[in-house]
């Protein structure tokens, strides 16, 4: 650190006061548990101070990277403050201590600091997130269908959630939550359904249902309903059932072997019942050819 203009002792010798010659008593160390012990003194005439520098406000910025699928992290700034950091050899060593500082601790900072936000996704009906071959739909008489079974403009029981302003705009249902669920049963009509093939899924309660992990699933949490991709699905939160109950999510798997899955577009409705589950499928935006 340099000079601070301060002299300090490092041993005691003692001596008679009255001549000021030694006693011939071993010298010791000078430490501040000595009843002995003398602090250092100011003396710049033979201490002169070092030069010291002190380095400039820095900033770095960090995205936040521990969020769960389907969520992505928010951007924050870590920041150095002024004088923070010291040097005795020039102001470039002394922002150099800032800028390492900073390195080594921005992402921490982010992940801890920082928000996760829901990444839009083509969800239930956008075409990659969907049901796999063998789930049960529901239709409007109660009666189910293997959705692969399903044909375009077939009509499919839906619910009218009160609160929610059905839309095909993803970051617009993220935003939906509400403490009290209460629907009312519709019908809705498929406006476009096709097969293609998941390479990962998630298997909710020892496969009560079984979709892709951008699929846009509604769940109960902290007491708010909500809708989130699936593979943001936990142990503890709930499902709403065709018969108006609520249960909890018990077991949550990811399943790495191909699946059929069948993305799937309702208009102008988009909730619908798979395994008896409420679901989403946000429906694509309608073109018109006139």
């Amino acid at each position: 650190m340099g000079n601070t203009g301060y002299k300090s002792f490092g041993a005691l010798e003692l001596y008679y006061v009255d001549n000021g010659s030694p006693t011939g008593q071993p010298t010791k160390p000078n430490v501040v548990t000595d009843p002995d012990y003398i602090a250092p003194v100011l003396d710049t005439a033979t201490c002169a101070p070092s030069t010291r520098y002190y380095s400039v406000e820095k900033k770095l910025s960090a995205k936040k990277n521990n969020c769960g699928t389907g969520y992505s992290g928010s951007t924050v700034t870590l920041t150095a403050l002024p004088n923070q950091f010291v040097s005795t050899l020039s102001l470039t060593d002394a922002n150099a201590q800032a800028d390492e500082w900073l390195a080594a601790n921005v992402q921490a900072h982010a992940n801890l600091a920082g928000t996760c936000e829901v990444t839009p996704t083509s969800g239930g009906g956008g075409g990659s997130g969907c049901f796999i071959e063998g789930t049960l739909i529901t239709l409007p008489d109660g009666t189910r269908k293997a959705i692969e079974k399903l044909t375009l403009d077939e009509l499919l029981l839906s619910a009218e959630i009160e609160t929610l302003n059905d839309t095909n705009i993803p970051d617009e249902l993220y935003k939906w939550s509400s403490e009290h669920l209460s629907e009312n049963r519709i019908v809705s009509p498929i406006t476009k359904i096709t097969k293609q093939i998941a390479d990962e899924t998630i298997i909710v309660n020892e496969g009560l249902f079984e979709a892709t992990p951008t699929h846009l699933q509604l769940i109960q949490r902290n007491g708010f309903w909500r809708f989130i991709p699936l593979g943001d699905i936990a142990l503890g939160d709930n499902l709403y059932t065709i018969d108006s109950e609520i249960i909890p999510v018990t077991s949550v798997t990811v399943n790495l072997e191909k699946r059929n899955i069948y993305p799937m577009t309702l208009n102008p409705f988009h909730t619908y019942f798979a395994n008896g589950i409420l679901t989403h499928n946000y429906k694509e935006a309608m073109h018109n050819d006139n």
